[in-house]
């Protein structure tokens, strides 16, 4: 009996619906907020002398629901940072737009006598959509009283909360944030909707794209001194927190950690960050150089920064490729190129040391990068050309059982005879796959070895126009 009611056994809701379930509560909590004090704006005389006891009696406003014993990631999120009841009204307006829009119509009547939308709505056109402002909070809460918009004012300028979940990017450097449109963050509307891990899509303002990969740890095929020094990053960024927090040696260690790859091409640089991130359970994002790098002045900064700002406090791992393009030496300033280039090295000395999430960097040459950055490495890894050994653990990993090899194939000679890294050998195992599907075989003659090999020699001697 114990066994047929584990089997019927409801299963637990999903983050989704828990959340669904919360944000009705808490829009009809928005909408009881919205209509009492729009109702008691217009219900209540305007003039100033009116004795108090000749002014309708005001009910107390409608309070929000409780969080404390919902486990949906809206709740969970909001109860864990304390929010306020200021910062949920301002929360919520934000995210009316997107779950329940009809919330806002009330907003969108006409001033008879100015033929326009009531300013003291605070209400503001933004691409296309009519959001709210924190002045729409301040008339909520008190009917744009000077004191409750101040108080609006300094949440939205001082509350950590907000200043995290909101996008507040004014239009313009006189728009005070009071009257700036209310726009959540993209991770933090797919939290409180569909729970799913937010990934942003590369663009100009994220200028990275995310890394996966379907091998793990044992797919790699580095020399023990190599697995040994990642260890350590693992361990690094596992147990850094622990470090400055638990064992109060904050001061004495920086936020955060940072790992120099460097190595010959074709060595596992790429690989093995997109793995260690598989390892760590942290998404991976190479960062894209042609969206960062800008022949303006002040651009490659600015791209920078919005890529270290939307990447801070966040799971992920920032992987440079090609890193000496952007930490590259310092030069003599002998013209007006050297000076902005050295300003970038000098931004990208101070950003990546105040970064707290975990940053790699890779290069094909140690020496290409600044000296000064070294001593800001928790780690420095040199990817070396695979020895026989691991070329023949690459060779035997990299065939499938859809193929077999002739008696001529001996794959520990071709080991030892071919120096090649690990990704001509995959190239090359490639080229052989792509052929016996053409001819439709499955037995992989050494000529076929032999030829993948000569076009690699071939693409290394031609000549580059």
């Amino acid at each position: 009996m114990w066994q047929s009611a584990s089997k019927d056994a409801i299963p637990s809701p999903s983050d989704a619906i828990l959340n669904a379930y919360d944000l009705e509560r808490e829009c009809r909590w928005l909408d009881k907020v919205i209509q009492y004090r729009v109702s008691h704006y217009f219900g209540t005389p305007k003039d100033p002398e009116l004795r108090v006891s000749e002014a309708p009696e005001l009910l107390p406003m409608p309070a929000p629901p409780s969080l404390q014993t919902s486990d949906s990631p809206f709740a969970t999120f909001l109860t864990a940072n304390h929010a306020t009841v200021t910062e949920r009204l301002l929360i919520m307006l934000a995210l009316a737009p997107i779950v329940r829009p009809t919330l806002f119509d009330v907003f969108l009547s006409i001033n008879e006598q100015t033929n326009r939308p009531f300013t003291e709505f605070g209400m503001r056109e933004h691409q296309g959509a009519v959001l709210a402002t924190g002045a729409t909070a301040a008339f909520i809460e008190d009917e744009n009283q000077l004191v409750t918009q101040f108080k609006v004012l300094e949440k939205l300028t001082r509350s950590a909360l907000l200043s995290q979940m909101l996008d507040m990017d004014t239009e313009s450097s006189a728009q005070s944030s009071l009257h700036t449109p209310l726009v959540l963050k993209p991770e933090f509307v797919q939290m409180f909707t569909t729970a799913e891990p937010y990934h942003p899509e590369t663009s100009s303002h994220f200028p990275a794209s995310l890394v996966d990969t379907q091998l793990d740890w044992r797919d790699l095929k580095l020399p023990d001194s190599t697995r040994e020094q990642l260890n350590d990053i693992i361990e690094g960024v596992r147990y850094g927190q622990a470090l400055r927090t638990d064992w109060k040696i904050g001061r004495q260690l920086r936020a955060g950690y940072r790992a120099l790859f460097y190595g010959p091409p074709g060595t596992g640089k790429t690989l093995t960050a997109s793995v260690l991130g598989k390892v760590l359970d942290k998404a991976v994002y190479k960062v894209d150089l042609s969206l960062i790098t800008s022949k303006y002045i002040g651009e490659t900064e600015k791209n920078l920064e919005q890529l270290f700002s939307l990447a801070e406090h966040r799971n992920w791992v920032l992987f440079f490729d090609e890193a000496d393009a952007l930490f590259g030496k310092r030069l003599q300033t002998s013209s007006s190129n050297d000076q902005f280039a050295n300003q970038n090295v000098a931004y990208l000395l101070q950003r990546i040391e105040q970064f707290d999430g975990t940053v790699i960097l890779a290069s094909n040459y140690k020496d290409n990068i600044d000296d000064a950055f070294f001593r800001r490495f928790e780690s420095i890894v040199e990817f070396q050309p695979p020895q026989s050994a691991q070329r023949l653990e690459i060779w035997q990993s990299g065939l499938c059982g859809q193929s077999q090899l002739s008696s001529e194939v001996c794959l520990t000679r071709l080991s030892d005879e071919y120096p090649l890294s690990g990704a001509e050998i995959i190239n090359v195992l490639r080229f052989v796959s792509l052929r016996l599907l053409a001819q439709n075989r499955s037995e992989i003659q050494l000529c076929d070895i032999r030829e993948g090999i000569a076009r690699l020699s071939d693409h290394r001697t031609q000549l580059r126009w």
